[in-house]
């Protein structure tokens, strides 16, 4: 039991070692992707390179976290947790039926719940600018297969 109080206390080591496994269980789902080289990518080799900055990123969190003080464990705030996961999972059901711009402008509405200070004067313009910038950027600049309106 000490143990465990005594790694809870030391969220930064516990926070590398996951990003660490999560690039390790990333690299193992890669696989035999074929990788290519720089010139002719395969279909591994961006999966792989972004597994290995995880991994590497995981390490010297784990070391850094390892090296410092442990501190108490702070109080976890339901409200931002709950809001920004629910601001994700409505876009990722909306944005096919509803067209990114909707779904944009739903998900930027809920996330800005999660905050105490957020400024409902400034909610609307934000909503817009962020809707009108991912349908320039990723339905016509990058011509991802994504609707704009709704079907």
């Amino acid at each position: 039991m000490q143990l465990l109080r005594a790694l809870a206390w030391r969220q930064d080591l516990l926070a590398g070692l996951f990003v660490l496994v999560l690039g390790l269980v990333c690299l193992a789902a890669v696989g035999d992707l074929e990788i290519g080289n720089a010139t002719e990518m395969g279909p591994g080799y961006v999966p792989r390179a972004l597994a290995w900055m995880l991994v590497a990123a995981g390490t010297g969190m784990a070391l850094t976290g390892a090296r410092r003080v442990a501190v108490e464990p702070v109080a976890i705030v339901l409200r931002p947790v709950l809001m920004l996961s629910l601001a994700v999972l409505l876009f990722g059901t909306m944005v096919d039926r509803l067209g990114i711009v909707l779904a944009v402008i739903v998900s930027t509405a809920v996330a800005s719940l999660a905050s105490n200070i957020s400024r409902r004067r400034e909610t609307p313009l934000v909503c817009a600018v962020l809707a009108a910038l991912a349908a320039l950027v990723f339905v016509k600049g990058l011509g991802l297969a994504i609707p704009i309106w709704p079907r």
